[in-house]
Formats: structure tokens, C-alpha cells, sequence
């Protein structure tokens, strides 16, 4: 099996949180098919393993880091377990999420916690331990990736939608404070992509169908996203030669803002 020799992500590394299904995987996939060198990173060793193997498998190189980035202590151990693995960081896409359903009076306070736990923190502590390294360096890109919720309100998303607009404000403060010193922040917005997560809100609602018609009728599009569809998004963003693009908010949505 040959190596991969070239690609746009040539001699960066990326680490990518919930990668071992969806949007992350896809990401990490892609980074892997352009050259990085992927630190795949979540709590499912298996899935994470067998992602890691996908990318060695044609070419690319990737391990599996298994941690919880919703810990300070798991997350400066993980940055540190990757700069010795790879000897360096470039990238950084904070994609650990979660969904769940319900307005502010069936949310439960444990789960609104846990939203933002998951959401939020994780974002803020996997930046605030790898962006010391990035500014180090005087390079480097952070994507963080929200949700069209971040962006608009939906129906039954309370908690989903103030986390995901969290995202989005952390990525403009960042961009502010860290852009002067070669370090670009940027955000996508991801409309309703079909992944595992979303599958399985799909599958537990009381009428399936009618929920994805719900989705489908928020689009231009005739179809929901991919995960692929998001990992190009990424790509182009962590591309060290876009160094004019920090700060950006970019929705790929199947054109739901525009409605």
C-alpha cells in the first residue's frame, strides 16, 4: 500500500473531537485523503480504531486517541499524547456534540448540563489547551462546528440552539483576540446532515416520517446534507493558504437560512 504523497493538508496535523462517526469521521477521513496526519479522537474505542485503520488503509496515517473532552484533566493529557505522537499541531475542529429534544419546560436540568458540557466546554477546553501550542508556533486553524441551530431558532431545540449559538459567539471572540497572531478561528453551520445522531432522533420520534419531512421542508435542496458535504467545508478552512479567512460563519444548510 502506497502512502499518500500529496494533497492540500500535506505536513499538517489535525486533531478532530467526535470523530469516530457522522460529521467528525467524515472530517477526518477527508483531512486523511489530503495529506494530514489525523488524531482521531472520542470515547468509542472501536469505532475510533476502526476509523483510524480507514485512513491508513488508503494511505493516509491516523491514530485513535481515546479521551473525554469534556474533562480538563483528559483533554491536557490527549493535547500532550498528540503533539508526542505527531510532534506538532496545525488544525483543530471542535465537532463533539450532542442533541436533545425539547423546549425549555421539558428540559430537564441534568440535561441541559449535559448539552453544554458536551456542546460547549468541550470546545472551549480542547482550544483553550492546544491554542498555547498554535500561538507558539504562529500558525495554525481552529474550526468549530455548530449547527443552523446556532443560527435561527427550531422548535423543541432549546437547549440545542442556545449551546450551538455559544459555538458560534466563542468563535468570533477567538477570532478577535487570536487572528492578529496568524491563528484563523472560523465556524460552520451544518443543516441537517444525515448522521448517526440525526438518524436516531429521526427513528425515536413518534412519527419518523413526518419529522424528516419537517427537515426536508426547511431546505432548497430535495435532500438533507452529507457528512461530506461538511467535511469540503472543513477542508477549505484549514487550508494553511486561506490565511485571509478568520472569524466566518459558514452555513451549510441546503439553503434553510435563505428561506
Amino acid at each position: 500500500m502506497a502512502l499518500i504523497t500529496e494533497g492540500r493538508l500535506m505536513d499538517q496535523v489535525a486533531l478532530v473531537t467526535g470523530a469516530t462517526s457522522g460529521i467528525g469521521e467524515a472530517i477526518a477521513r477527508r483531512f486523511g485523503a489530503e495529506g494530514a496526519r489525523v488524531a482521531v479522537v472520542g470515547r468509542d474505542h472501536e469505532r475510533g480504531e476502526a476509523v483510524a485503520r480507514s485512513i491508513a488503509e488508503v494511505g493516509g496515517t491516523a491514530q485513535f486517541f481515546a479521551a473525554d473532552v469534556t474533562s480538563d484533566d483528559a483533554v491536557g493529557s490527549l493535547v500532550r499524547a498528540v503533539l508526542d505522537r505527531f510532534g506538532g499541531l496545525d488544525i483543530v475542529v471542535n465537532n463533539a456534540g450532542l442533541s436533545v429534544p425539547g423546549n425549555v419546560v421539558d428540559t430537564a436540568p441534568a440535561q441541559w448540563d449535559a448539552l453544554f458540557r458536551i456542546n460547549v466546554r468541550s470546545a472551549y477546553l480542547v482550544s483553550h489547551h492546544t491554542l498555547p501550542h498554535l500561538l507558539a508556533c504562529g500558525a495554525g486553524s481552529v474550526i468549530n462546528i455548530s449547527s443552523e441551530a446556532g443560527l435561527k431558532g427550531l422548535k423543541d431545540r432549546a437547549a440545542y440552539c442556545a449551546a450551538k449559538a455559544a459555538l458560534v459567539g466563542l468563535t468570533k471572540a477567538m477570532a478577535v483576540d487570536h487572528s492578529p497572531h496568524r491563528i484563523r478561528i472560523n465556524c460552520i453551520c451544518p443543516g441537517t446532515v444525515e448522521t448517526p445522531m440525526v438518524r436516531r432522533l429521526i427513528d425515536s420520534d413518534a412519527d419518523p416520517l413526518a419529522m424528516k419531512k419537517a427537515f426536508l421542508q426547511r431546505r432548497l435542496t430535495p435532500h438533507l446534507g452529507s457528512p461530506e458535504d461538511i467535511a469540503e467545508a472543513a477542508v477549505y478552512f484549514a487550508l494553511p493558504g486561506n490565511g485571509y479567512v478568520t472569524g466566518a460563519v459558514l452555513s451549510v444548510d441546503g439553503g434553510s437560512l435563505a428561506r
